[in-house]
């Protein structure tokens, strides 16, 4: 027999039907920070950016990726790329992997430039700006000038944002910076010299600051104007009437695969194009821009090697193509371009790509050596032209080419002559060429284990002579402790369909917060994402929390397990915890996973550290104990501070053979 009709039911329908407070206001700031409003947003701060350009007659230069967005492309004059992580307290560095030598240039040909960068709200200028940048221009002066002009070379940063003790040790690190770049990297001094008649000397314009009614002039100095682009915004973006700030920061969050050539190619129609328009607008755009051919770039400072991305290139021009990509070009292909030199790399798309290169780089001399004629002009391909071409090349740099550029394929650099600062400083030479091509941590670590952990690159493994005859899929090298870790977490499995059991101690230092333990079943199901993703897995578990005054209640809940690496090449892998984006899947399962593009994946929860070997008792051997960790850093939220810890059993970090 149903139920009788209440006054509840009457009055009030189903509370789906009433949003809560809650969802109203994350409902209005998706609304607030739209595409549209993100592009407009642009545009604005784009007006400012061209003003301050005018006002010191000086180019403009992006500091990317987020620079490019405020700069329309026939006024930018180059890329920089300083890192705000170079900058963060106790952090401070001089990249040697991002040189950004070519500032030099724009800086010698105009007398100065002018470097756009923006940042998010709650920030007047980013880190890149107020830390890094006058870092790398202090280095720059001191490596170039000596004690020629010592008063000029000092550390100058912005009082506003940087304060006193900060400034003092930043400035204890930047001899030891000078030495890295000197003593590594081997810069042509000489030549950088040729290009600075002064020092550099960093200057700070935020949308606060009064410009100049005309252009000053400089006697002492080459300015590097640090233009911030964006307004600083202290409220709620509601408050802002649509404004945002740092707009087109983390792009790929919002921009639907949108490029900044892309955007101010197709400005006009993309501002008046509605929100519920845009995607399929900019599909259609990515799509017809797609089919334009790809643009080799030569790597300075040699005169034949060029790299660029696999699809719609003229193969042409080119004597000698390698291509590390998951197929080969076909015959028809190579014969018609008149190509005298093919080898094929197979290589998967993504990190798996960059592990099977490990496998494939010491093809590279049986190859070269094959060769009875002059190579030519050298093309290295890769599906990204950013990543597997890069460590491809880099690999042909360091056997073959000389401090000059000048490429010996007769015979390859010997090992003892090739070590870490070698690698490093070849590598510049890529970046400086092309800030872009800045390849992955995984992609590095196998020219690593190529160049280096062998000390013979021609016996890491048994190579024909033929391409044809390596098999497209090659053996994976040993997996790290936390590949090992993840791998072994996916659940259910074929082998094994039965989810892990859980137990969690939940421990809260606030009387208004309860502690407790929590007890039941959790899965962690592969998602299927594009390659520029790590590998994920989603976190489900279902159980009972019964907390320690003996109220129980049921439980359900997500969390994103993530594969990463560190932005240095000699870092390690590990894992990363986020939380799960209910706001963006409300109402998906757990085959949803995290959604086609990631957009299940919130904000970081905690980052699990390196793993130690340790044991219970002092006295025990330690094979016999545990692999525990720790959370990188302690993590706020509202009220409560996380903290981590995990233990495994030995047996997670063994290899095949029972190593570690």
């Amino acid at each position: 027999m149903s139920q009788p009709l209440t006054e509840a039911d009457i009055i009030f329908p189903h509370l789906s039907n009433t949003p809560n407070l809650s969802s109203t206001l994350s409902s209005l700031r998706r609304s607030t920070l739209s595409t549209h409003n993100r592009l407009t947003s642009i545009i604005s701060d784009s007006n400012f950016v061209t003003t301050v350009a005018s006002a010191y007659d000086l180019p403009l230069v992006a500091n990317e990726r987020c620079g490019s967005w405020y700069i329309p492309p026939s006024q930018k004059s180059g890329s920089v790329y300083f890192k705000s992580t170079d900058g963060h307290m106790g952090e401070w560095s001089f990249s040697l992997r991002r040189l950004n030598l070519q500032l030099l240039d724009v800086v010698g040909k105009w007398g100065g430039a002018v470097v756009v960068d923006s940042t998010r709200r709650g920030k007047s200028m980013p880190d890149a700006l107020s830390k890094t940048t006058p870092i790398w221009c202090c280095v720059m002066n001191r490596a170039i000038f000596g004690e020629e002009k010592k008063q000029e070379t000092s550390l100058f940063t912005p009082p506003q944002a940087v304060s006193e003790s900060e400034h003092a040790q930043m400035e204890k690190r930047i001899d030891g910076f000078v030495r890295q770049f000197l003593e590594i990297c081997k810069p042509n001094i000489p030549d950088l010299r040729s290009k600075l008649q002064k020092p550099l000397r960093p200057i700070w314009i935020t949308q606060k600051s009064s410009l100049p009614e005309s252009p000053p002039s400089f006697p002492d100095f080459h300015p590097i104007v640090l233009c911030t682009a964006s307004r600083r915004v202290h409220g709620a973006e509601a408050s802002e009437s649509g404004y945002i700030q740092g707009a087109a920061d983390d792009h790929e969050a919002w921009s639907h695969g949108l490029t900044s050539p892309l955007f101010w190619k197709h400005k006009d129609a993309l501002i008046t194009t509605s929100e519920e328009d845009a995607p399929a607008l900019i599909k259609k755009l990515i799509s017809s821009e797609k089919a334009s051919n790809a643009i080799a770039t030569l790597i300075n400072p040699t005169t034949q090697i060029y790299i660029s991305p696999s699809s719609n290139i003229e193969l042409k021009t080119f004597d000698t193509v390698i291509g590390a990509t998951p197929t080969p070009f076909s015959p028809d292909e190579i014969k018609r371009a008149g190509v005298r030199n093919y080898l094929h790399l197979p290589c998967q798309p993504g990190k798996l790509g960059s592990r099977d290169l490990r496998t494939q780089l010491p093809r590279l001399i049986p190859f070269i050596s094959s060769l009875s004629y002059e190579v030519g002009k050298i093309l290295l391909c890769c599906p990204t032209g950013k990543d597997l071409s890069v460590g491809t090349a880099l690999a042909l740099l360091c056997l073959y080419a000389n401090d000059t550029g000048v490429l010996d394929t007769g015979t390859p650099r010997p090992a003892r002559e090739i070590g870490k600062a070698f690698i490093k400083q070849r590598l510049s030479w890529i970046t400086t060429s092309d800030p872009a091509l800045n390849p992955s941590r995984s992609t590095l670590q196998s020219v690593n284990a190529v160049l280096l952990e062998s000390r013979d690159p021609k016996g890491s493994i048994p190579i024909p002579l033929r391409p044809s005859s390596i098999p497209l899929s090659s053996p994976s090298p040993r997996q790290s402790l936390p590949s090992t870790i993840f791998t072994t977490l996916q659940s259910p499995t074929t082998n094994d369909p039965a989810p892990w059991l859980f137990t969690r101690t939940l421990t809260s230092a606030l009387p208004t917060h309860p502690s407790g333990r929590v007890t039941g079943t959790a899965t962690f199901t592969l998602c299927p994402l594009p390659a520029n993703f790590p590998p994920t897995l989603l976190y489900a578990e279902e159980g009972a929390f019964v907390t320690d005054t003996g109220v129980e209640f049921g439980v359900r809940k997500r969390y994103v397990y993530q594969l990463k690496g560190t932005d240095d090449e000699d870092g390690g892998e590990y894992i990363s915890v986020s939380f799960f984006n209910d706001e963006a899947m409300p109402r998906s399962s757990i085959e949803d996973g995290v959604g086609g593009k990631g957009e299940g994946v919130g904000g970081l929860f905690v980052e699990m550290g390196e793993l130690i070997p340790t044991t219970a008792n002092p006295g025990v051997d330690m094979v016999e104990g545990m692999l525990q960790a720790k959370n990188k850093e302690t993590h706020l939220c509202a009220q409560d501070l996380y903290t981590a810890s995990w233990s495994f059993g030995r047996g997670w970090g063994e290899a095949d053979d029972g190593g570690m």
